[in-house]
């Protein structure tokens, strides 16, 4: 399938597209990107989420973390989550993103997708975080795993998290990303990350290795690629079925 490449995106330039639609003014694709560093595509959500106002374009992403990243919600303060002497120390970089919820740490086992779309004036961020979880659980389903929504934002299994979303209205259009653990160095999220200030209920005080799981320690062998393909499936599948009544920006053609 030939690629096009979005105004002023030529950064993205060795993206993957798998599928894509179009009625009117409004397309919708899937792509994955290729590796390259965290900042890169924190910055490439950015610039997808102001060509979508700009075009009436709907995107979902998903790209790998790189190099160890921790990085920040948009109004953390680095002092309460970060262990910033130790990710020095280890050679972790520090960022910061610009949609809401809590201090991550990226790496090379982390899948994440970003969902982008036209702002509506009043989005549901309910409605929002339940479109990333049903993405996220349906894609769970594929490898016999039963995910389910946790706290304001989290999908989990059994009752260990394994993925955490976000989301931000800005620039006209609007962002909704997350994680799906493939796996993950618990000693290095432990060195890097304070327990965070705010939590959850069902988390009860546990330790980062307590609360986190991922598909390795699920017994998940799956490759990157099978991981990649589950999501886009999932995902893919929501709109055909017509499962996003009440989702703000999602125009009547994909609604079904």
């Amino acid at each position: 399938m030939a690629v096009e490449l979005l105004d002023g995106f030529r950064e993205d330039a060795g993206h993957r597209e798998v599928a894509s639609r179009g009625c009117g003014r409004v397309g919708f694709r899937v792509t994955v990107s290729p590796d390259r560093p965290v900042a890169g595509n924190l910055a490439i959500d950015e610039e997808m989420t102001r060509s979508a106002a700009e075009r009436g374009l709907i995107t979902l992403r998903l790209w790998w973390g790189g190099a160890p990243t921790v990085v920040l919600g948009s109004s953390e303060k680095i002092e309460q989550t970060v262990d910033v002497e130790a990710c020095r120390r280890l050679g972790v970089d520090v960022v910061r993103r610009s949609t809401g919820g809590g201090t991550v740490l990226q790496t090379p086992g982390v899948l994440n997708y970003s969902l982008t779309g036209p702002a509506p004036g009043l989005p549901n961020m309910k409605t929002l975080f339940a479109l990333g979880a049903r993405i996220l659980i349906g894609a769970l389903a594929a490898f016999g795993l039963e995910g389910a929504a946790r706290g304001i934002s989290d999908v989990c299994v059994g009752d260990r998290k394994i993925s955490g979303n976000a989301m931000a209205k800005r620039w006209g259009g609007l962002l909704l990303h997350g994680t799906l653990l493939l796996e993950m160095d618990l000693d290095l999220v432990e060195a890097c990350l304070r327990h965070p200030p705010r939590e959850p209920d069902y988390r009860g005080r546990r330790t980062h290795r307590d609360f986190l799981t991922s598909l390795r320690s699920l017994g998940v062998t799956a490759e990157r690629s099978e991981v990649e393909a589950a999501v886009i499936a999932s995902g893919v599948r929501l709109f055909e079925e017509g499962a996003m009544e009440g989702f703000p920006f999602i125009p009547e053609w994909v609604k079904g």
